[in-house]
């Protein structure tokens, strides 16, 4: 095998990702200017109705996260995640009717949640935050359609609409952000579907994904791409964007850790095909943070079960063929089965 045959194998992967995966230019900027202007009526509606969760400004603020901000989102635009921090002041974090270790984020030390109106019981209801904000959005996007699920509260936007695509879409996460009484890492709390909250941590996510990306030749984030294409086009989204993402960063976390890296796409998207399918036979997924829940696996038909053992065989065949044998073209032929005959011709 010579460089070349496997950098030019490696070529039609990126192109193939920036004609057919990477988002567009001008959506991305409409997706920029369409996530400054909501944050900012967010902010306005809860200046204007004192009633409303107050969203931190010096504590912590609003944040986009999710495989947006990671640059792991395949188009379409349709769940760009907004992070709404809210002051905490005055609340306590509880389980079982005792205070655990940690200290809300507050900016003013008084939390406008802390009132019946968000409450049942003693404790804040998710469910009923969701639904403030939900309200509050549909007063100022009346022809948009706004939906709670689960943990969030989705706005589905016409914004760079397309016959692909509804247009941009926004999940709307408030959250709050806790300190650790010991000095520990920070993490969120966000709403687990069911009116309590959950352990998350959407900036390690983040940090995360650039440490691997830049740690393996910039080929990390193409893998992670390369592969959801792959899940959407041949599995229809039977696994969840983020169960990738995990089963992939914990794997190229290993090879980190055991001084391995990757220079070439074929490499990493060889490795991420072989994650994911061992993730599957493992069933759900730890969270990186401590004492979050699991992220569930799928149950895929036998079909979409023969698909992920094929293709997944091929990703290393391919990578055979362009390493061992210096068959690019075999190779080409091969990233063709896995992607469809347009990949390369």
């Amino acid at each position: 095998m010579s460089t070349t045959e496997l950098v030019s194998v490696d070529y039609a992967l990126d192109r193939f990702l920036q004609q057919e995966i990477a988002i567009p230019a001008t959506a991305r900027s409409s997706a920029s200017t369409s996530q400054n202007y909501l944050r900012g009526v967010l902010r306005n509606k809860a200046n204007v109705d004192l009633t409303l969760p107050e969203p931190l400004s010096r504590a912590d603020r609003d944040f986009i996260g999710g495989s947006f901000q990671r640059h792991t989102k395949i188009w379409p635009l349709d769940d760009i995640d907004l992070f709404l921090p809210l002051d905490g002041g005055g609340l306590i974090y509880t389980n079982g009717g005792y205070r655990l270790p940690f200290t809300l984020a507050t900016d003013t030390g008084s939390s406008r949640l802390n009132q019946a109106r968000w409450k049942t019981g003693n404790y804040i209801d998710s469910t009923k935050v969701l639904n403030g904000l939900k309200s509050a959005l549909e007063d100022t996007y009346p022809s948009s359609t706004v939906e709670i699920d689960h943990h969030c509260v989705n706005l589905q936007t016409t914004v760079a609409a397309t016959s692909e695509s509804e247009g941009i879409g926004f999940d709307v996460v408030p959250c709050f952000l806790l300190h650790p009484d010991d000095g520990a890492e920070d993490f969120y709390l966000v709403p687990n579907g069911a009116g309590g909250w959950m352990r998350s941590n959407p900036r390690k996510d983040a940090e995360l994904c650039t440490e691997l990306h830049d740690y393996h030749g910039a080929t990390y984030r193409k893998a992670v791409r390369l592969t959801k294409y792959w899940n959407k086009t041949q599995l229809n989204d039977a696994f969840s964007s983020y169960y990738i993402e995990l089963a992939i960063s914990k794997r190229f976390l290993d090879l980190k850790a055991q001084g391995t890296r990757y220079g070439y796409i074929l490499d990493a998207l060889a490795t991420a095909m072989g994650a994911l399918e061992s993730a599957y036979l493992n069933g759900n997924i730890e969270s990186l943070i401590a004492e979050a829940p699991p992220v569930t696996a799928p149950a895929l038909s036998a079909q979409q079960t023969a698909w992920l053992n094929s293709d997944t065989t091929n990703a290393s065949v391919a990578l055979r063929q362009a390493y061992t044998e210096g068959n690019e073209d075999g190779a080409l032929a091969t990233l063709n089965a896995i992607f469809g005959t347009g990949f390369f011709s």
